[in-house]
């Protein structure tokens, strides 16, 4: 199975692409990035992972699902190599959604190039 990471968790892996119909936001003052599903953005760069069942298990705790932090959807990577690959991806949780009321965009959508 395949998860999309975008920020923390990138770790300079060639596979990259970007989700559609996304923004890359700071919540608060966060240092953290989280993703914005269903915003009219423009978009989010993303590198994409192989991992096993149990890999996910572990992303879920970190990401802090089973508290409502953020939520694992799938989603549709446009990859840079023009192919399109259905992925998992963490995006902001009702809970995060409700602590915070500033979202500082990264307008560019990429973690690794942020300007904000």
């Amino acid at each position: 199975m395949k998860l999309a990471v975008y920020g923390t968790l990138r770790n300079g892996n060639e596979n990259t692409g970007r989700v559609n119909n996304t923004s890359l936001v700071y919540p608060g003052h966060q240092k953290f990035p989280a993703m914005i599903q269903d915003y009219k953005g423009k978009g989010t760069v993303v590198e994409v992972h192989d991992v096993t069942s149990e890999d996910l298990a572990q992303y879920d705790l970190y990401e802090g699902v089973m508290t409502g932090l953020y939520d694992r959807v799938e989603v549709d990577v446009d990859l840079d190599s023009g192919e399109r690959e259905r992925t998992w991806v963490y995006v902001a949780g009702q809970k995060l959604l409700d602590m915070v009321n500033i979202f500082e965009e990264i307008p560019n959508g990429d973690w690794y190039d942020r300007k904000v």
